[in-house]
């Protein structure tokens, strides 16, 4: 019999809803609030955004509530589609997305218990890494002449 070494095909698991009690939908708000703080005064972040947000903020600091709210506890809350909303973005390289995950890593680090924050990191880099192989991540074409 032959073993095969193709890795393993099967989902993850799931991943479960935070279930914490200072994790509700009024302490994500906190949090995107400040880490968005942290991001409009980012010389390098900050003109970006300020650039797609004009004027109110707090119609995107909902969503964004919203979306945390989706990827924490599990609620269904955010509907959007991230990676279209972020492929227009064509000033954004790669690189601004390891500022962007130091300015959450802090964040969730000065907001929550060490265990909320690793979850909130853990789901952060998981997004993080997705955005980028969605925006970035391109196939090289094969050499023309190449046996196929």
């Amino acid at each position: 019999m032959m073993m095969s070494t193709l890795p393993d095909r099967s989902p993850p698991p799931a991943e479960m809803p935070l279930v914490h009690p200072s994790v509700d939908r009024a302490f994500i708000g906190v949090l995107v609030r400040d880490f968005y703080g942290r991001v409009r005064a980012d010389a390098r972040l900050g003109p970006i955004f300020a650039g797609e947000i004009r004027g109110d903020w707090e119609p995107h600091l909902e969503k964004m509530t919203d979306f945390w709210c989706s990827v924490i506890l599990k609620n269904g809350a955010y509907s959007g589609r991230p990676v279209p909303a972020h492929l227009k973005l064509k000033q954004v390289r790669e690189e601004d997305f390891d500022i962007w995950l130091g300015h959450f890593r802090r964040t969730a680090e000065a907001l929550c218990p060490p265990e909320v924050a690793a979850v909130f990191i853990d789901r952060a880099e998981r997004i993080a890494r997705s955005l980028k192989l969605a925006m970035f991540f391109r196939l090289d074409r094969p050499i023309s002449g190449a046996a196929g």
